[in-house]
């Protein structure tokens, strides 16, 4: 029965560590590298002269719904900062290309179309406007 009981205790207590290690990772803002440039006709859409938020998404996603609704409110708080929505269902070139495991996955381009910030998973207000000051960070090459 005691086994039985600290069986079930560890199992719990690694499936808590697991929960808790995955929401960590939400919408973390990652660098990436530049070597990358998105063109307007790569998106399908123009760019923002600032930068862009490009999220994939799919239409069985739960989350991108609200992720798209976020970043466009902070993409509208900023001049020059636009959202585009791709779907990788339908662009799977773009997907493969970029590495894009899982929905929503947002890159956050450069005014130059360079990529210079990945968020993996539905990002909170904060971690989309950390992204921007990555974009920031990047093109002046020092930070405030």
């Amino acid at each position: 029965m005691l086994e039985r009981v600290i069986i079930v205790v560890a199992v719990l207590a690694v499936a808590s560590i697991a929960y808790w290690w995955w929401q960590r990772r939400q919408g973390r803002v990652r660098a990436a590298s530049a070597d990358v440039e998105l063109s307007a006709e790569d998106l399908g859409a123009p760019r923002g002269a600032h930068a862009t938020f490009v999220q994939f998404s799919t239409p069985m996603c739960s989350k991108c719904p609200g992720t798209a609704r976020l970043l466009k409110s902070v993409a509208a708080e900023q001049v020059g900062v636009t959202h585009l929505e791709i779907d990788a269902s339908e662009r799977l070139d773009l997907a493969r290309q970029h590495q894009i495991m899982r929905t929503p996955t947002t890159l956050v381009l450069d005014g130059t179309g360079a990529i210079a910030a990945r968020m993996d998973g539905a990002p909170t207000p904060d971690q989309a406007r950390e992204a921007l000051v990555a974009v920031a960070n990047r093109a002046t090459g020092w930070s405030i």
